[in-house]
């Protein structure tokens, strides 16, 4: 005889219930994980939420986070010594670049470092 085992669901959670618990959160002085865990809360949803706030207190909302992009200098056979694959420059002068043999793995670890800014 095979016994079945219970299966938890979530139950997908409204974004004023996001909101509340965000607020919560901030309130409680617990750190992230174990306020996750006593509110049987994904890590990944409380810090959406916390962003979705910041955000709202900066007076920005996800349309105006995006930003024009302009191409320049587009070489199609990659000649040319010293030239990258992509460019970023940020506000002040700061430059990200990514060469065609870039390791992946270091620019993902570099956006995430960058997302929790």
């Amino acid at each position: 005889m095979t016994e079945i085992g219970e299966v938890s669901v979530r139950k997908r959670r409204s974004r004023q219930a996001i909101k509340r618990l965000v607020g919560e959160f901030e309130t409680s002085g617990l750190r992230r994980g174990e306020f996750c865990q006593k509110h049987s809360l994904s890590l990944g949803t409380l810090q959406r939420g916390l962003r979705r706030r910041r955000m709202e207190v900066e007076g920005q909302s996800e349309a105006k986070r995006l930003v024009e992009v302009k191409l320049a200098g587009i070489q199609r056979n990659g000649s040319g010594a010293g030239t990258c694959s992509l460019e970023v420059v940020l506000a002040g002068g700061r430059r990200i670049e990514v060469r065609r043999d870039f390791d992946a793995e270091t620019l993902a670890r570099l956006i995430r470092t960058i997302e929790q800014i």
